[in-house]
């Protein structure tokens, strides 16, 4: 899946306090929010972790759920394409079951 303008840690976080209910402090202070596991090009290419956390919550949710979800992150960043941001939730979500499933974790890749 591939997405433009979406920062791996703040809206990943703003997403997770709207599913869950996570403080974002709460959210960064955990061991696998974000942590570069490899980099390229003086940064430029990046993979991070997604907490084990964020993973269950986007595995558990209700399909209803995201699109609830994604109406309210673009309400709240006061732009952005609210079905665009939903296909994103939904396909994380698909992504997190199966990584469940076969007890895989989830990662980031950035490419700047």
């Amino acid at each position: 899946m591939a997405t433009k303008g979406f920062d791996s840690t703040t809206d990943l976080g703003a997403i997770e306090g709207i599913l869950a209910g996570v403080d974002f402090d709460e959210f960064l202070a955990r061991p696998r929010t974000s942590h570069v596991v490899a980099e390229r090009d003086g940064g430029e290419r990046l993979v991070l972790t997604i907490s084990d956390e964020l993973q269950g919550v986007l595995a558990r949710v209700e399909t209803a759920e995201l699109t609830v979800a994604a109406r309210h992150w673009v309400e709240e960043q006061g732009s952005g394409d609210t079905d665009a941001i939903g296909g994103l939730l939904h396909e994380l979500a698909e992504l997190a079951r199966g990584a469940q499933r076969r007890g895989e974790r989830l990662y980031c890749w950035i490419c700047v």
